[in-house]
């Protein structure tokens, strides 16, 4: 464990030194904590979403600034992002999007608030699941789930048949309950 503390923390020592490899290394490891960064902001302020894949990308400009307020002497870099990391994100969103005001302290309550059901982090284990899977599999969900066409429906716009469709998504749907274990229910 120590070690990956000392691993963030030259990664963090090189960020601030304008190592934009080590940044990305950064973005990448805190991937997963960005993007439900990200989607409190849009829970907070639902205008947000049409802008959800752009703030996601800019997510990288906080990261930076907050790198550069970094203290290793202090804490270590995982502690100060996670409790820094929505305050900073919304404060950007505000500023760039010119979103609706709101008071920035209520906006910095336990995440629990916001995601009592845990949806954030389901969407997030979900869309996780999906990009795992092939491109027909996750199309054929994609169309089924998200687009809300029926099977016939969706068969006739990939051009295949229903049973082929069916074939398609039950073969996906199989996979991510492999990816998500057992907690994940699929009927």
């Amino acid at each position: 464990m120590q070690d990956n503390y000392e691993q963030i923390n030259k990664l963090v020592e090189a960020c601030k030194n304008n190592d934009s490899a080590a940044l990305f290394q950064l973005y990448e490891f805190y991937k997963p904590l960005l993007l439900s960064s990200v989607s409190r902001c849009i829970y907070k302020n639902p205008k947000l979403s049409r802008h959800r894949d752009d703030i996601f990308r800019e997510s990288v400009f906080v990261l930076q600034k907050l790198v550069e307020q970094y203290d290793s002497t202090l804490t270590y870099f995982s502690y100060f992002l996670s409790t820094r990391i929505d305050i900073n994100l919304f404060r950007y969103v505000t500023d760039r999007y010119q979103a609706e005001e709101y008071f920035i302290e209520d906006y910095c309550v336990h995440e629990d608030l916001y995601d009592p059901f845990n949806k954030i982090n389901s969407a997030i284990s979900i869309h996780a699941a999906l990009e795992k899977l092939n491109d027909k599999q996750k199309e054929a969900i994609e169309l089924y789930f998200f687009d809300g066409l029926d099977q016939e429906e969706a068969a006739i716009k990939l051009n295949i048949t229903q049973s082929s469709f069916s074939k398609r998504l039950q073969r996906g749907l199989s996979n991510m309950k492999e990816l998500l274990g057992d907690d994940f229910l699929i009927d």
